[in-house]
This record gives structure tokens, C-alpha cells and sequence, in this order.
């Protein structure tokens, strides 16, 4: 109990249960600790077991051969008081005419330990198992399905010349990003040449994306450095435009992360009405160089964005009018699937769905499936609850803090483990919630 104090888990029910107040790392024992602290410790116990526990390695002063020696050298030399308080002397205390025993004068070396606490440990260790061999060349990433129902829509937008733009839009954690990147692996074959991934952000600009000037190093005839001046370069929208449009046979994407952080009509500028298809190969003159250029048609566009989120720029009817735009909802359907593929036991998965029920209903976009991927156990949830959910929740419900208050404390029960319910089995998620 003493030890599972200073675990997540641990502290959480303890505080929840009446035994600790005050914050983690300063917390303080109330009155109920005590009871809660005898009812762990087994009758049979005894002071004189747990100094042993506390010496076995470390070892004691040569001239202590009896319990009160060993007792006296705790309090004063080790633990520097002058005794226990009176509240502790009844836990704290020696067993009457318990033997002292036989005492070695050479601490054991470290293999000897092992060898008589974990025999086993010990056998493992002097024939530690073959390790396998891994190739030193990383195995092909799987492309996905074309029963994809997301890929299906983009591959029948491109053979029907709908679009070869499309924007993956839904709240954070619906997978947008890593279903952009298996699109873009599934659309170039994995070759990773034909794909640029670029995250906008409200510093980017369209000197960063299609061209602008750029400083470089002045040198004067001798080859000497003189100053900075300033070069108009092609920037990355640009340059793998003209990539794609030289190798015409295949496709090229553009993966762009987070549309809407940046501004987007400053970003694209006059490019924008070019991501038509039925704009592609017309030549057009760019802002700055008054450079003549063309968007090649198997240049497609793949962007993701979360259109709730109000602290970014809005996406407007100009700009959504040129994308197919792709939902992605929170899937229960998928995340059940995925846990018990990998094993979750059924308490846990069923507590991770009900948490995930609470929170849809609690978000007005929803609450992604990915957040809670990597649940394994109910310590895992706790975590995902205290650093994926939590501060979230309450900036979306800060002015309604009863609600938050009650979810918090649903959560918390739905949370707490009944350990000897959960060593029989009995531990089900849907008698506590």
C-alpha cells in the first residue's frame, strides 16, 4: 500500500478513498490512513522481518548481535531520532525472545544473491536465449486497402477527373494526418520522392510556398564575403510542381497538415484557383517574378484541417469549393476492433468505451478514437485521461463547471479499481459506472 503511493494509480485511489490530502507532491496522511494501513499487514508480521528486509544488503556494524542492537542502530543511526513517537511504538515494536540469528561476517557478492533469492533469474542469465536476427533493411510499408472507404471516394474523385483535391476534415484524434500519409504511400506506390509533407502554421507564408526572396551571401570578385543580398528563389509548392509536371506518367501529393493554421489565401495566393482541374495545364502568371507557369494535372492535393477549432483561421466557401471535402467522425466501431486485436481485456475495453461515450457527449465536435489506441490497461486510460483529456475538457466546458465537475467525478469512479474484484474477475466497468 506504502509503496503504491507513489504510483498514478496508486495515489489517485488513495486520495479518492479518504487516506491522502493535499497535492502529489506535497501530500499528507489524514487520520483515516492508519486503519486502512493495519488492515494491509498480516498478523503473522513482524518488526524483526522487515529490518532484515532493510539490512539484507546493505549490511550492519560487526559489534550488533541482538534484535535491540540492530533496533537501537535503526532509530539513531540510520533514521537519526531519538525514538519512535508514541502513536507508532505498537506497530514498531520487537517480539519478545525472538532468536537472534546467525549473522554472516562477508556480505554475498551480487551473483551469489541472485542466485539463492532467483534461481530462475540466475538460470536465465547464464544462457540468456538466442536473440533473433533482424534484417538491416527495413521491411516495405503495407499499403492499405482499396476497400478503404476514404481511399475510395479520393480514387474515384481522380478517375472520374472530379478533384485532385481533397481535404480530410473532423476533430483531432479521427486519424486525418495518418490516413493523408497511407493515401499519399497508396497514390505514389510508397515512393517517398513523390510526396511532400508540409504543415502550415500562421509564420508560413506564400514566400515559404510558391516563391520569395531568400538571402544569400554577397561575395565580392575575390571570392570574399561583403554583405547579404537578396535572391528570388522558387519555394516548395513551387519546385515540386515542376517535379511532378517533368515525370507526368505518375501521380505526385502534397500532403498539407493543419490547412487552416495558416492563412491560406495569403499562402496560395493566385494558385489557388489553379487547383481546379479544370485550371491545370493553363499557363498563369506568378505575383512576384511574373514567371509563366502551369499546375500539372497529376499534381494532387491532399490536406488536413479540424474546422471546430476556433483559435485558427475559418475555412471559407472560395477555398472549400476547391477541395472534396472528407469527413472523419469519431469511430467506436474501429477502436473496439483495434483494442481487441491487441489483446485488451474485456474490463478495460469496456471502461475505455464508456469513457469515450462520456466524452462525445461531452465535446460539441467529438472526441477522436486515436487518443485511446494505445489503452492497454487501466493505468493507461488514467493517463490518457490526465494527458489527453482532461485540460481539454475543461476549456470546452469552462463556463459550466458543475458539468465539468461531474464528469470528472464519473470518471474518477469509472477509474478506480476494486483490486479483489479485479483478482476474481469480477471487475466490470458497467456495475461501477
Amino acid at each position: 500500500m506504502w509503496g503504491n503511493l507513489f504510483s498514478s494509480r496508486g495515489y489517485r485511489e488513495m486520495r479518492m478513498q479518504g487516506y491522502l490530502e493535499g497535492e502529489k507532491t506535497t501530500a499528507r496522511l489524514t487520520d483515516n490512513f492508519e486503519g486502512a494501513f493495519e488492515g494491509e499487514i498480516p498478523a503473522t508480521f513482524q518488526f524483526e522481518d522487515f529490518m532484515v528486509w532493510l539490512f539484507a544488503f546493505k549490511g550492519f556494524p560487526d559489534e550488533i548481535d541482538s534484535w535491540q542492537g540492530l533496533y537501537d542502530h535503526l532509530i539513531k543511526d540510520e533514521l537519526e531520532l531519538q525514538d519512535f513517537q508514541d502513536a507508532y511504538k505498537g506497530r514498531f515494536k520487537l517480539t519478545p525472545e525472538r532468536t537472534w540469528p546467525e549473522t554472516l561476517d562477508d556480505r554475498p557478492s551480487n551473483k551469489e544473491f541472485i542466485q539463492e533469492l532467483a534461481p530462475r533469474l540466475a538460470a536465465y542469465l547464464a544462457t540468456p536465449p538466442a536473440m533473433e536476427k533482424h534484417e538491416a533493411t527495413p521491411s516495405k510499408k503495407e499499403l492499405m486497402s482499396t476497400d478503404d472507404a476514404v481511399l475510395a471516394v479520393i480514387l474515384n474523385a481522380i478517375s472520374k477527373k472530379t478533384s485532385h483535391s481533397f481535404l480530410l476534415a473532423g476533430p483531432p484524434g479521427t486519424g486525418k494526418t495518418k490516413y493523408a500519409h497511407d493515401i499519399a504511400d497508396f497514390l505514389t506506390t510508397g515512393d517517398q520522392s513523390r510526396v511532400l509533407f508540409l504543415q502550415f502554421h500562421p509564420a508560413f507564408g506564400y514566400d515559404d510556398f510558391v516563391e520569395g526572396f531568400r538571402p544569400v551571401e554577397a561575395k565580392d570578385e575575390a571570392g570574399e564575403a561583403i554583405g547579404v543580398t537578396y535572391k528570388l528563389d522558387p519555394r516548395h509548392f513551387l519546385n515540386f510542381s515542376r517535379q511532378a509536371k517533368d515525370d507526368s506518367d505518375n501521380h505526385y501529393v502534397l500532403v498539407i497538415d493543419e490547412l487552416n493554421r495558416g492563412d491560406v489565401a495569403r499562402i496560395f495566393g493566385e494558385l489557388l484557383t489553379y487547383l481546379e482541374l479544370d485550371y491545370r495545364d493553363k499557363e498563369f502568371t506568378l505575383a512576384i517574378s511574373g514567371a509563366k507557369t502551369k499546375l500539372p494535372r497529376n499534381l494532387i492535393v491532399l490536406a488536413t484541417a479540424n474546422p471546430f477549432d476556433r483559435s485558427v483561421t475559418d475555412l471559407d466557401d472560395a477555398l472549400l469549393r476547391r477541395f472534396i471535402v472528407i469527413t472523419l467522425e469519431p469511430d467506436k466501431a474501429l477502436l473496439t476492433n483495434y483494442l481487441k486485436d491487441k489483446g485488451v481485456e474485456d474490463r478495460v475495453l469496456k471502461r475505455t468505451l464508456h469513457l469515450f461515450d462520456i466524452l462525445n457527449e461531452a465535446f460539441p465536435a467529438g472526441f477522436g478514437h486515436t487518443n485511446f489506441l494505445q489503452v492497454r490497461t487501466i493505468e493507461d486510460l488514467a493517463d490518457a485521461w490526465e494527458g489527453r483529456v482532461k485540460l481539454g475538457l475543461q476549456r470546452t466546458l469552462f463556463h459550466d463547471r458543475q458539468k465539468f465537475d461531474a464528469i470528472r467525478e464519473d470518471v474518477d469512479q469509472l477509474l478506480k479499481v476494486d483490486e479483489e474484484a479485479e483478482v476474481s474477475g469480477d471487475d466490470d466497468a458497467d456495475s461501477e459506472a
